[in-house]
């Protein structure tokens, strides 16, 4: 059940969202992209900080690009 006040198909493109997120860190540690994990997982959050700006829930509970 999704969190209150959201819609199935808002909650179900966060998550899409949130794990290719994890897929691209994944593959960036084991490519050795960066020097330590700890940069890794920085570099992530900032994306995904860029993401959380970048959408908007509306009151249909449906994700939106602003």
């Amino acid at each position: 059940m999704p969190p209150s006040g959201f819609r199935p198909k808002a909650v179900s493109g966060l998550l899409a969202f949130v794990k290719d997120c994890y897929e691209h860190l994944l593959e960036d540690v084991r490519s050795g992209k960066y020097a330590s994990y700890e940069e890794a997982i920085q570099h992530e959050i900032s994306q995904i900080e860029k993401g959380i700006a970048g959408v908007h829930i509306d009151e249909q509970g449906n994700l939106t690009q602003r």
